[in-house]
Parts: C-alpha cells; sequence; structure tokens
C-alpha cells in the first residue's frame, strides 16, 4: 500500500509539473505574440534616399517629383512674407504628396517636419518656412509664414530633435494629401553674401 501511495503521489507531482510547464509555454506565446502586434501597430520614418523619389513607411509614404525631399535657399535677399508666399520659381518651392493606407477601423496620426542640414549657415530666426495643403483643385494655407523653430527633444511621433514639426494630421480613412513648401529669408534680415539654408521635408507616423 505504500508503494501504491507513493506512486500516486508522484504521479501527481509529475502531472502538476506538466501544467505548470504548459502554462508557461502558453503564457511566453502570448507575450511574444503581443509584442510582434505592438511592433506592427507602430511604425516611424523609413529609409530616406536622395535619390529616391518615394519614402515609404508602413501605411504611409511621401511621394516627390525633385531630385531630392526638400528646398534649398542660396545667396538669397530678404523677401516680404507677401511675395514668399507666391515664389514660383525653379526651386523655389517644393511640392509633394502623402498617402495613407488605413485598414479597418484603425487610426493614422502621421507628421510633416523640415530638418535642417547642418551645414547651413543662415541664422534659423531668418528663415521663413511656408506650408500649404491642396484643397479642392487650389492650395491654401495649412501654416502661416513661421521662423524655423526646432524642437527641443524627439517628438512623440519620432521627429528628431532640432527639427521643426510643421504640421500635425490625424487620419481614419486612407487617401492623399497633396502639400507644398515655400522657404525664403525674413525680410528684416541684413543683407548677406555667401549664406545658405537648406531643409528636408521627413514624415512620420503612428497607427493606432
Amino acid at each position: 500500500m505504500m508503494k501504491n501511495d507513493e506512486l500516486k503521489d508522484e504521479e501527481t507531482i509529475d502531472e502538476n509539473t506538466s501544467k505548470k510547464i504548459l502554462l508557461s509555454i502558453i503564457l511566453i506565446t502570448i507575450l511574444v505574440i503581443s509584442v510582434i502586434s505592438l511592433s506592427f501597430a507602430t511604425f516611424q520614418k523609413g529609409n530616406f534616399n536622395d535619390n529616391s523619389n518615394s519614402i515609404s513607411t508602413g501605411n504611409i509614404s511621401m511621394n516627390y517629383t525633385e531630385d531630392t525631399n526638400g528646398i534649398s535657399i542660396t545667396n538669397a535677399m530678404p523677401t516680404s512674407d507677401e511675395v514668399g508666399k507666391s515664389l514660383k520659381g525653379v526651386g523655389e518651392y517644393f511640392d509633394f504628396t502623402i498617402n495613407s493606407t488605413i485598414v479597418n477601423n484603425a487610426k493614422l496620426t502621421y507628421q510633416i517636419a523640415a530638418v535642417k542640414d547642418a551645414k547651413s549657415t543662415v541664422p534659423d530666426s531668418d528663415i521663413k518656412i511656408y506650408l500649404e495643403q491642396q484643397k479642392s483643385g487650389t492650395y491654401e494655407s495649412v501654416m502661416d509664414p513661421t521662423p524655423f523653430t526646432p524642437i527641443s527633444e524627439t517628438s512623440d511621433m519620432g521627429a528628431p530633435k532640432g527639427s521643426m514639426i510643421l504640421r500635425t494630421v490625424n487620419k481614419n480613412s486612407s487617401g492623399s494629401d497633396n502639400y507644398r513648401l515655400r522657404m525664403w529669408i525674413n525680410e528684416k534680415a541684413s543683407p548677406s553674401q555667401g549664406l545658405t539654408y537648406t531643409v528636408k521635408v521627413n514624415v512620420y507616423g503612428k497607427a493606432s
């Protein structure tokens, strides 16, 4: 009888151990699935290549027709906001399109950011940046002429420290947004020769 009782006890212990191992495996599997799901739900900018005309990052992409995703000023003279807002010469404005693909009931937030080239020599306060969005066939202002204002830390969307947030948009349906960016030197700045200022336009997004 003692041997039978001992065998039963051993079987009970083995059964409990097996249950604990199985439970641990299930919990680890659930944790791995959760981590994978979270990495698919959140994304930031992709690889930006000056030789490409399309920037893709998960459910969002930015297309442009120029050779690079930005705009540059070289030896420009101070300009009034009224004149700056209507600049139409070659290299005086930058057109780009942001395409959003949203599945089911997901929501998407994206940020447009201007990232200053480190070789720029014009003071930030002397630069004016102006953003328009195409609506009903015409471009309308979505950001008034504003001095370049760098953020002090990385944004929630992933825009890097030192960049300027131009616009934040919440989307709940797929679609395309067309934008036009202009940049000029503040009319109150002192005229100087040999100065340059370059920004690249990047898009950062997060799905929920």
